[in-house]
């Protein structure tokens, strides 16, 4: 059985944000809802592109999800990001996937750690609305901006 806990509430249920703590317009491209215990270093949000990943055309909802899985680095910063505070890109993104996803929606679970040799770590649970079907793990490199 799967031993991943599912996400506690549907996109519906979730408070929309913005993460205007980031600029460009990535952020801007997807939709993105917070949960209840979404607090800095422990992000519990829902996602959603707001575009299509090609136009026109059909795509899987694995190429939807999987477009939009990098952002979980970014959702719950443990740190101030950009001028005056912290770069901390992730170098590197693994997924692991048990089942194939499905619909239109994201769930992001994710913990964030940072060594104090500057490396760092994000792990995420990835859900969609039927629960958990893989993981995400991206290896962060955090380096001072002031």
């Amino acid at each position: 059985g799967i031993e991943d806990e599912p996400m506690s509430g549907p996109p519906e249920s979730a408070r929309p944000t913005t993460l205007g703590e980031w600029p460009g317009g990535y952020i801007h491209s997807i939709e993105i809802r917070t949960l209840p215990g979404h607090a800095p270093g422990h992000g519990r949000a829902w996602i959603r592109p707001r575009h299509p990943l090609v136009s026109p055309g059909p795509f899987s909802d694995l190429a939807r999800l999987i477009g939009v899985a990098d952002t979980s680095n970014g959702i719950a910063t443990r740190v101030e990001p950009g001028p005056g505070g912290y770069a901390f890109p992730n170098v590197d993104l693994q997924l692991h996937l048990y089942r194939e996803p499905h619909g239109e929606w994201l769930g992001l679970q994710n913990s964030v750690s940072f060594g104090s040799d500057g490396i760092g770590l994000t792990s995420t649970v990835l859900c969609d609305l039927t629960g958990p079907f893989g993981r995400a793990e991206q290896i962060l490199t955090l380096r001072s901006l002031s």
